[in-house]
């Protein structure tokens, strides 16, 4: 007998079995269910007869496989599986919308004249050293925890800071605060979250421009003002710089037009736009991420006045060889809080927590409630560049020691400038950089700050190998919080 062969296309559309004449060499196509049913069918045959052929009273080798399901309860059963499938994601989109678009409360605290913050949570200096342009000028974070001789600041909850000129926690004057104009900068920082233990889910970091103060000083007694426009709070222009933690990094920018579909009471956009978030596998814990989160690295933000009159802000991360660029383009909103940044903002910087912080991290925690380990956070080398202008020095190094004063009392360069808490210069910690340069300048370096003999300070630097009082060398303190950093 003549002997034929041919092929069944797989995936045709028939869902009929193959039942046409013997002799016929035209058969129709048969689905891929069908096909899928029909060898499950052929493996049960496969398993009974070699149960048979063994015999009922010998060892089976092969075990006889369970008895192969219909065709139609094959197809019934994977139609059944791809209705599972659905329904999980319409129930994981459900979740997702049902995440909030932006905070609920501020539960950040500002530090004021009444604050009374938990003991060993205040460095030794509120200063902070910034380059700018590759010169060391100092400001100050009024209780912040500034370490690392003035160049890192150790972050705990549930606190706020404001970049300010002088050393004070008067809030309600415009010219107290150190105000920098970004357009046209470049604002660069190392962030260490140190770590797998560092802070994750729940937990939100931050360095953001507000239009404050306002005329009132509202609950927390420090005239604040931002985008969500809280109760008993102030309304505002505000600009988030960064805002996140291991998994995320955000930057949102929220401008004041009061014309928002969302929700016509708006007066600023509380959901913002534009909105950049990097989230894995651009940023998040592990090394399987390119920028790991739980390692250093260092964030770097360029604005730039374009289209005669308008913003765009573009973020660089970086961490070794590893480079992420995100860039927010103009737009009307991103014009509009350009005239504001053009007047300058107070800078803010902070460390809060919140159980549904899910509209910053959810696509990394999730929908449910979440919970801030409160570790410590370091933010540190602050940098502001002019674009295009020269670059500072990676790591600024501290100011030589003064000049030889012609005065013979006391003798030359035995004068600095001491932080002394108790006003007197006893135990006092010394001041390096612009500080130490002259009296004059020291006389501007905040309240506690005193030109002592150099004799009398509790730690002295740059003279390494020599030791003050307490037995402790020179320059010993600056490595004791690089430690604890």
């Amino acid at each position: 007998m003549a002997s034929y062969s041919e092929s069944i296309p797989l995936g045709a559309e028939s869902e009929d079995l193959l039942e046409l004449p013997a002799r016929s060499h035209r058969r129709r196509a048969a689905s891929w269910k069908v096909i899928a049913a029909s060898a499950a069918a052929g493996l049960g045959l496969v398993g009974a007869g070699a149960a048979a052929w063994h015999g009922s009273s010998a060892k089976s080798v092969v075990a006889p496989l369970a008895a192969a399901p219909s065709a139609a309860e094959f197809i019934a059963k994977d139609e059944e599986k791809s209705t599972e499938k659905k329904e999980k994601k319409e129930s994981k989109q459900k979740k997702s919308s049902k995440m909030p678009r932006a905070p609920t409360s501020l539960n950040s605290v500002p530090v004021t004249n009444t604050t009374k913050l938990p003991k060993g949570s205040k460095g030794q200096s509120s200063a902070i050293k910034i380059n700018e342009d590759g010169k060391i000028n100092t400001y100050y974070l009024p209780g912040a925890d500034v370490i690392d001789d003035g160049m890192t600041v150790k972050f705990t909850p549930p606190y706020r800071f404001y970049l300010m000129k002088t050393d004070t926690k008067d809030y309600s004057k415009a010219d107290n605060f150190y105000k920098p104009i970004f357009p046209g900068k470049t604002f660069s920082v190392d962030m260490d979250f140190h770590g797998s233990n560092g802070p994750s889910c729940g937990c939100n970091i931050n360095f953001y421009l507000v239009n404050m103060p306002v005329a009132l000083p509202g609950k927390d007694k420090d005239y604040y003002c931002d985008a969500q426009c809280f109760p008993d709070m102030g309304c505002c222009h505000e600009f988030d710089m960064n805002e996140g933690n291991e998994n995320v990094q955000q930057i949102t920018n929220h401008a004041c037009t009061a014309d928002y579909s969302q929700d016509s009471s708006w007066e600023c956009n509380k959901w913002g736009d534009p909105e950049v978030k990097l989230t894995p596998p651009e940023f998040g814990r592990g090394s399987g991420k390119t920028i790991d989160g739980e390692k250093k690295f260092t964030f770097s933000q360029r604005y730039d006045v374009v289209e005669g009159n308008n913003l765009k802000v573009t973020t660089t991360i970086t961490q070794g060889d590893k480079v992420v660029k995100k860039t927010m383009d103009p737009n009307g909103q991103m014009a509009n809080m350009l005239e504001t940044m053009q007047k300058g903002m107070a800078f803010v910087t902070g460390y809060w927590t919140a159980p549904d912080m899910n509209w910053m991290d959810g696509e990394s925690c999730g929908a449910g409630t979440e919970h801030c380990s409160d570790e410590p956070a370091y933010i540190g080398n602050w940098r502001i560049t002019t674009n295009d202008g020269p670059a500072p020095n990676p790591r600024p190094t501290p100011s030589p020691s003064p000049s030889p004063s012609p005065s013979p009392s006391p003798s030359p360069g035995a004068m600095t400038c001491g932080w002394c808490d108790s006003g007197s210069c006893e135990g006092c910690h010394e001041e390096p950089g612009w500080c130490g340069e002259s009296e004059d300048h020291c006389s501007n370096c905040g309240a506690k700050s005193k030109w002592c003999p150099k004799s009398k300070m509790a730690v002295l630097r740059g003279e390494p190998g020599n030791k003050a009082k307490g037995g402790k060398a020179k320059g010993d303190s600056t490595q004791e919080a690089s430690k604890e950093a």
